[in-house]
């Protein structure tokens, strides 16, 4: 008679078998809890009970949701409980993390964070305005925070044209106090508990991260390892940032954060963009990429999919077999529109590698080279030729001109552009272009101390 887990029993005459409800033939050893290990599996007795013999390799098998498998076959622990659930090996589910609104009413957190905010905005009044009074706005900012008295102001909208996608889209635009500095503490905030998770190839808007690391990725990839990327899936969801449901955002913030009053105050701020998530907002570029978080972990665990990385919303994948990408397509747009409430574009394109050119993050790659996207070409030509017109007319070149064109001038260090450079760069000189860019550097910096300074005084 035993009580506990139903395991099989193992005795010197061999694999015994348990008898759940314990042997009916005998009235003292019956029960529920009891179970009869006297005979083998060989045994033809009609004893009354299941036989567990292979319940052991079943649960192994097919796992409930509710029992963890330890590493290394150590057996099975149930998730409720917390004296199996703490052994060494086991798999254990992030806790969420709270008092995050606690952490921003620190007020040298709030001060720190005003100066990020504040920086490359020096010549908008109102940040002027702000650093010169910086302790009065640091106060202010506390009470705010304190009594929970943040209302979200009204976005402006302003219609721009992006040259980078040559799309025309309307950005929406905050006070900088108290929108702007709100939406930068939240980030500042929840940004340790946002990258604990984050796929390590999920590159847009994070720090230490960008084009530069995925553009690298792919190139290691197409020379390392050319039959698991033998084909190329380039995928894109349809407006995403508008699409967004922001319900179901807040759902996804709360699966890492269990703070109320922090969750209360994101989805205020997400409630104010007026249907999905606003281009402009600081806050917003960290909630879109959270948000498909889950969809980085569900395509990693496809067999057809080797390696992949996303650009914000724009998805590259690499396999060696093309019908399990077209597969993996197709569970991806159902998981989009199932878990997330997304479409994903119908210009998506499945295509081998050996013949055709991934194009991703403003390049096109390829197996042995690597060069600039056609549109970036043009338009990093079409820049040349403005600046050395004004060179040959002896006039002075702007210093946000000279900006633009050194960021596009270090594109060409991760392409092959030899060619480009001895035609288009070196008759500019990129030390002068470096030269004008350090002046105007050197003019704001003693314009910010002249600022502080009085600001002090």
């Amino acid at each position: 008679m035993r009580r506990g887990l139903f395991l099989p029993a193992y005795y010197n005459s061999g694999w015994r078998v348990l008898h759940v409800g314990g042997n009916w033939n005998n009235g003292s050893n019956a029960g529920l809890f009891y179970f009869n290990a006297n005979n083998t599996s060989s045994n033809t007795n009609s004893n009354v009970g299941a036989r567990q013999l292979v319940f052991f390799l079943i649960v192994q098998a097919f796992p409930h949701r509710l029992v963890k498998i330890l590493s290394g076959g150590q057996g099975l622990v149930g998730c409720r409980s917390k004296d199996l659930a703490d052994k060494q090996g086991a798999r254990k589910m992030p806790k969420r993390v709270g008092f995050l609104y606690e952490k921003m009413m620190d007020r040298d957190f709030i001060r720190a964070t005003i100066y990020k905010a504040a920086r490359h905005k020096h010549k908008r009044r109102e940040v002027r305005r702000v650093l010169k009074n910086i302790d009065e706005y640091v106060d202010k900012t506390y009470e705010m925070v304190a009594s929970e008295s943040f209302v979200p102001t009204p976005p402006h909208e302003k219609e721009i044209y992006d040259e980078s996608s040559q799309k025309r889209r309307v950005i929406k635009i905050v006070p900088f106090w108290p929108d702007g500095v709100m939406h930068w503490l939240l980030v500042e905030a929840m940004r340790p508990v946002l990258m604990r998770g984050m796929y390590h190839w999920s590159c847009a808007s994070v720090p230490r991260r960008g084009a530069t690391r995925i553009q690298k990725h792919i190139r290691r990839t197409l020379r390392d390892d050319q039959k698991g990327s033998k084909y190329a899936a380039e995928l894109d969801v349809h407006h995403y940032y508008p699409s967004i449901p922001p319900k179901r955002l807040i759902w996804a913030l709360a699966r890492k954060i269990k703070d109320k009053r922090f969750l209360r105050t994101v989805y205020a701020v997400i409630e104010s963009c007026g249907g999905g998530l606003a281009i402009g907002y600081y806050i917003c570029q960290w909630l879109a990429n959270y948000y498909l978080e889950t969809l980085d972990h569900f395509i990693c665990a496809m067999p057809g999919v080797k390696t992949m990385t996303r650009y914000m919303d724009n998805i590259t994948l690499f396999g060696p077999n093309k019908k399990k990408l077209h597969k993996a397509r197709q569970a991806i747009s159902d998981f989009l529109r199932d878990r997330l409430g997304l479409k994903l574009k119908s210009n998506w394109q499945i295509y081998p590698t050996a013949k055709r050119m991934v194009s991703a993050v403003g390049y096109r790659f390829a197996q042995t080279h690597t060069i600039l996207r056609k549109r970036n070409f043009l338009r990093f030509t079409r820049q040349c030729r403005r600046v050395k017109k004004k060179l040959d007319a002896g006039k002075p070149i702007p210093p946000r001109q000279a900006s633009g064109l050194l960021s596009r001038v270090g594109q060409l260090k991760h392409c092959d552009s030899h060619n480009i450079r001895v035609k288009y760069v070196d008759p500019i000189g990129v030390k002068h272009l470096k030269e004008v860019v350090r002046n105007e550097s050197k003019r704001r910096q003693r314009a910010q101390q002249r600022l502080l300074a009085g600001g002090a005084a």
